[in-house]
């Protein structure tokens, strides 16, 4: 697995959630997991292929905020996809 680091407060302790409004909300993290920055909440879902932090999610989330593949190891979710050239 990559070494994580939070974008929100740098830490590198996180734990796997179940967050149901997420799920709902969002197709790709139905789909997915959702990985918790332990210090300051920040919440990402899990690539699929290496385990790291493949992109933020939060709220209010818009389609320029979402990575368009995996910064560790370039995998590229077609449910990610999806969600961006739909919205």
């Amino acid at each position: 697995m990559p070494e994580m680091k939070c974008e929100g407060c740098g830490g590198m302790t996180f734990e796997l959630v179940h967050d149901e409004w997420m799920k709902r909300t969002f197709r790709f993290v139905e789909n997915g997991q959702l990985r918790m920055c332990s210090s300051c909440g920040y919440k990402y879902l899990v690539c699929k292929h290496c385990q790291g932090n493949y992109t933020r999610v939060h709220p209010g989330l818009e389609s320029w905020e979402v990575n368009h593949e995996c910064p560790s190891c370039g995998y590229k979710d077609p449910d990610v996809d999806f969600y961006i050239s739909t919205t």
